[in-house]
């Protein structure tokens, strides 16, 4: 049923002022079973893949606002033994909730926003030629809850691949990244290297900051620290110019195809295409072009392959 714009300004205006003042029953909760659900998040799909799939977690979050003024209605993550389903509310009372299936063995990368209260998860996932992505916002006090169970789903990509070449780089990498600025060293730890997983190589960029007008400095790069594990290429980064919180993303080396090298003239853009079906997908990361080259040698030594993109004529 089509809704004019208006309907949908007024209605997201009405369920902004049914949001609960902040307080616990604002943050996520780990419910028994599905029927723990709210009505808006129940439907028939969801009865039914409770009734084929065994279902480890629930995870509810209720309606919310995020960044002061956007209104987030109530969701749930199912955790399942292979996969991952997000059930999202209708903003509408006679709606069922959208629901997105994934299983963990066609994800092709997972991103997570973490600053200050303001979580963002990023999943996407192919099957054959079909790209099905899913986002939600959620406050971060839910993050304890939540980490394992992403973890375990990243586990679930698929059996442990055999290392792309020699383990000797290793103890140069643990000492790397002793080496590294404290929040990065703890962030790799607690964050970078899932369960089971050894760290082969790293690459850290520290932020550059340009004078505008020769008086004002603003970030153009932000610290950046990538990970080669056994099985996954890992990027923590801090939002540009931002010092508290994580952007994590993790990418699983099977997927990837290639890194693309384009330089330019204040940083070079890595290009990291992935592919799990016939849609290719890709992701960009920012780089001085020593750091780029570094990662290069690195990636390519562990058999990553690698291709430099000409810059772009000027004539």
């Amino acid at each position: 049923m089509a809704r004019s714009t208006d309907a949908e300004k007024h209605r997201l205006a009405e369920l902004k002022k049914e949001v609960t003042a902040r307080g616990f029953n604002t943050h996520a909760s780990l419910l028994r079973n599905i029927s723990e659900l709210p009505t808006k998040l129940q439907s028939p799909a969801v009865a039914a893949l409770a009734a084929h799939e065994n279902i480890q977690a629930v995870i509810m979050f209720p309606p919310q606002i995020q960044r002061g003024w956007c209104y987030v209605p109530g969701q749930a993550l199912l955790f399942t033994d292979t996969g991952v389903t997000h059930l999202l509310a209708s903003i509408w009372p006679d709606e069922e909730p959208q629901v997105t299936c994934i299983q963990g063995y066609d994800l092709v990368y997972m991103k997570v926003t973490l600053l200050l209260l303001y979580g963002f998860l990023e999943i996407v996932a192919q099957e054959q030629d079909t790209t099905t992505r899913f986002t939600m916002e959620f406050n971060t006090v839910a993050w304890d809850g939540l980490s394992p169970f992403l973890q375990q789903l990243l586990q679930a990509t698929g059996p442990k691949q055999a290392d792309m070449g020699e383990k000797a780089s290793r103890p140069h990498a643990r000492q790397a990244l002793r080496d590294l600025p404290s929040k990065f060293s703890n962030g790799a730890k607690i964050y970078g290297l899932l369960p089971g997983e050894e760290l082969e190589e790293l690459v850290f960029q520290p932020d550059v900051w340009k004078s505008r007008w020769y008086f004002f400095p603003r970030p153009i790069l932000a610290n950046t620290l990538l990970l080669l594990t056994s099985n996954y290429l890992v990027v923590i980064q801090e939002e540009l110019g931002v010092k508290q919180g994580w952007l994590l993303s993790y990418i699983p080396r099977k997927n990837i195809i290639e890194i693309q090298n384009r330089p330019g003239q204040l940083w070079n853009e890595l290009s990291v295409q992935m592919t799990r079906g016939g849609q290719p997908l890709c992701c960009t990361l920012r780089l001085q072009s020593e750091v780029a080259e570094a990662w290069r040698e690195r990636w390519s030594q562990h058999g990553g392959r690698w291709q430099e993109v000409p810059k772009p004529s000027t004539s």
